[in-house]
């Protein structure tokens, strides 16, 4: 989580494309691949920080049982602890889509190359059903 939000962070000061001297701005914002790239980049690192903040207050709160010998619920530390690894999932999801435009962006004169990039990136989301596949046959077995 904490890389995401390095990474994402580092993206943003190391935007695709050139920028216009005069008007300080990038050359590629009126792009819908930059667009995308940006939006994507931006939810991804506020996803991760948040999930990040959920760690640590999960964190807080197991601390403070100890401290008070208190028993908070488990069900709101599993609550917690599902939305941190939803949004850690979903900020992945969103850094691979920023990265990916961000490359097709960059890459768009060499219309196959960019394309190709971007397949590559979806094969992702295919290695993902793969193993939750396996997870689920583990499982159910």
């Amino acid at each position: 989580m904490a890389l995401i939000t390095m990474v994402t962070f580092a993206a943003a000061f190391t935007l695709p494309g050139s920028y216009k001297i005069d008007q300080s701005t990038t050359i590629l914002a009126k792009k819908a691949a930059f667009i995308v790239f940006v939006l994507s980049d931006a939810m991804s690192m506020v996803l991760s920080i948040f999930a990040v903040f959920i760690h640590f207050l999960i964190s807080l709160i197991q601390g403070l049982e100890m401290d008070k010998n208190k028993d908070t619920s488990e069900d709101t530390i599993e609550i917690l602890f599902r939305v941190a690894t939803l949004f850690t999932m979903i900020g992945m999801e969103t850094m691979i889509i920023a990265f990916f435009t961000g490359i097709y962006t960059v890459l768009e004169p060499f219309l196959g190359l960019a394309i190709s990039i971007c397949l590559i990136g979806l094969s992702f989301v295919f290695l993902v059903y793969l193993v939750f596949r396996i997870i689920y046959k583990d499982i159910r077995d």
